[in-house]
């Protein structure tokens, strides 16, 4: 006899999720508050929400998460030193504007605290994890009870070797285990499992450098940035024309900084060199950035959302082990945002996974800071009823979201009988090789 994951309507079309339906909606969701205008470099906005309880007799028992790394300093190297240089070269040349120089005090203090940390994990994104662990606990207590006959609660974390990633997964886990004390929490921090972690193909690397987005991006970089009145607010028209080389590329990466300072150690912004049209224009413009690179861009067609295809058969092949018995209460994987946003698409998961082929409607179906803040995740719950019927409910960002019923998802575990009665190879599965997913 062979059982099958059900995946019923345990799920309700949460209102959260829901995309905009005019252009005015989404410009007033980017700003209000600001700080969804940073996207994919947003720190996590936990909002709470009425969990959709389980049907009677179902009780939750295993969890299997992904999880993108934590918020981080600008990955960039020089940046912060790069405008340092920019605005201590203006002020020896007499070239700032009186709010220019205001601004070079904020610019100094910015490179004093967060250059020489390109990439790293901020205290804030340490927080991210914890508190993320400490929800799943809270929300599912019965999975991290021990199982029949054991005297701990098992969890498997493995992550990409980066260190924001490996620190997000050690901060996870600490805050499970201060949660329940028994936790055993196996970890595997050195990248060993980066086949499905941190898959890409030849064909997506190809894409992702030179693909046919560019001109497209490029287009709507020209349309949609202006910074004239930016370099006036700052700079003498005469060290714009000598020492700026490219305006647009100081106002979109000065934008960047900007964005990511919401959650950095310091108490400085500076959103107020931008107008409210500035911010929105430049946050439409990163968003067809991760959209079309990353995302279930109708250009792309199906080869970003390819690359999450190692990550997705991991979380099958490991329901299949823990429906069937295994040891392990939750299996937890941590990555980046390439991970996390093609995955979201390959499960056609709603406001994560719409292909639209027009560049000025893509916020219309996509939204950044909605699918892929810092931290940003997608788990499994797991519940089973007396019967040994097994139900899914799958959230993104802690919220409930929907999976149309001719998934890819749907049609691989409906298809795939995955759960023989008997396995005896059960009892000592509890991670997979290190080729899995490959």
């Amino acid at each position: 006899m062979k059982r099958k994951i059900i995946f019923a309507a345990l799920l309700l079309l949460a209102a959260t999720v829901q995309i905009p339906v005019n252009d005015q909606s989404v410009r007033d969701r980017v700003l209000n508050p600001v700080e969804h205008s940073a996207g994919s470099s947003m720190a996590y906005r936990y909002e709470p929400e009425t969990v959709s309880p389980a049907p009677e007799g179902f009780v939750p028992f295993y969890i299997s998460h992904f999880g993108r790394h934590g918020f981080r300093y600008h990955t960039t190297e020089n940046i912060y030193r790069k405008f340092y240089d920019i605005f201590s070269e203006a002020a020896a040349a007499d070239a700032l504007t009186p709010f220019g120089r205001e601004v070079k005090q904020r610019i100094d203090t910015i490179s004093t605290v967060c250059d020489g940390h390109a990439g790293e994990l901020t205290p804030v994104g340490v927080a991210e994890h914890r508190n993320i662990a400490m929800r799943m606990h809270t929300n599912y207590p019965e999975v991290f009870c021990p199982k029949k006959g054991q005297s701990t609660v098992r969890v498997f974390s493995r992550s990409t070797p980066v260190d924001r990633v490996v620190k997000s997964m050690q901060a996870f886990d600490a805050a499970l285990a201060t949660c329940e004390p028994r936790l055993e929490a196996e970890e595997a921090p050195g990248g060993e499992y980066n086949s499905y972690l941190n898959h890409y193909t030849p064909e997506y690397k190809t894409y992702y450098k030179e693909g046919p987005w560019r001109p497209i991006y490029g287009a709507k970089r020209d349309e949609w940035v202006h910074p004239e009145r930016l370099m006036a607010l700052l700079f003498s028209d005469e060290f714009v024309r000598d020492h700026i080389s490219s305006r647009k590329n100081f106002m979109t990466e000065l934008f960047a900084v900007a964005s990511i300072l919401q959650d950095a150690p310091l108490d400085v912004t500076l959103y107020d060199l931008f107008t409210d049209e500035d911010i929105y224009s430049l946050w439409r413009l990163q968003n067809i950035n991760q959209y079309l690179r990353k995302g279930p861009s109708a250009l792309a067609g199906d080869l970003a959302a390819s690359i999450a295809e190692p990550l997705l058969r991991d979380f099958l092949e490991c329901a299949d082990v823990a429906v069937a018995g295994g040891p392990l209460a939750a299996d937890f994987r941590f990555g980046h945002g390439e991970g996390l946003m093609p995955l979201a698409a390959l499960m056609r998961l709603f406001g994560a996974s719409t292909a639209e082929s027009d560049p000025d409607r893509i916020e219309q179906v996509w939204l950044d800071f909605r699918v892929t803040p810092m931290a940003g995740n997608i788990q499994w719950i797991f519940y089973r009823n007396a019967k040994n019927q097994v139900l899914v409910k799958v959230l993104l960002n802690e919220r409930e979201v929907t999976l149309p019923l001719d998934s890819s998802l749907l049609r691989l575990a409906a298809s795939a009988e995955i759960l023989p009665e008997d396995r005896p190879e059960v009892a000592s599965a509890g991670r997979k090789p290190k080729n899995a997913g490959t």
